[in-house]
């Protein structure tokens, strides 16, 4: 994940700085969540202050939990994590499916499961796929 963070700020990605591991953990905890290995380093590299317009709209640290508790769509479709959002669209982890879990899309005013797209098997093939 690491080479993938430097390759996006090499291309000019708007990405955060980077968290501690403290915070993270505290996240996991306060949302009752284990975080993919992949997510988690990102987070830990390039999820924390700093970035005006994130990279493909992705979430800082310090408003995941906020997020997640407030935008509707994630009290609508349990067992989604989210993790950004792009206009109307947001981007989730899929954990119903396990570990590690799909990076799925769909819209925030969906109220239908089959609205839930896909994206990729894993936060660092979605990265991969994205760049």
């Amino acid at each position: 994940m690491r080479r993938l963070i430097e390759e996006l700020r090499r291309t000019g990605a708007s990405l955060g700085g980077i968290c501690s591991e403290a915070a993270v953990r505290a996240l996991e905890q306060e949302l009752r969540v284990p975080f993919p290995p992949d997510y988690r380093a990102f987070l830990l590299e390039a999820g924390g202050p700093g970035a005006r317009n994130p990279w493909r709209g992705l979430w800082r640290v310090d408003e995941v939990a906020s997020l997640n508790r407030h935008l509707p769509v994630f009290q609508w479709f349990g067992g989604l994590f989210g993790i950004g959002n792009e206009g109307i669209s947001v981007y989730a982890l899929d954990y119903r499916r396990g570990m590690p879990p799909p990076v799925v899309l769909l819209a925030m005013s969906s109220s239908d499961w089959g609205d839930v797209m896909e994206e990729a098997a894993s936060f660092e093939t979605w990265v991969r796929g994205s760049m």
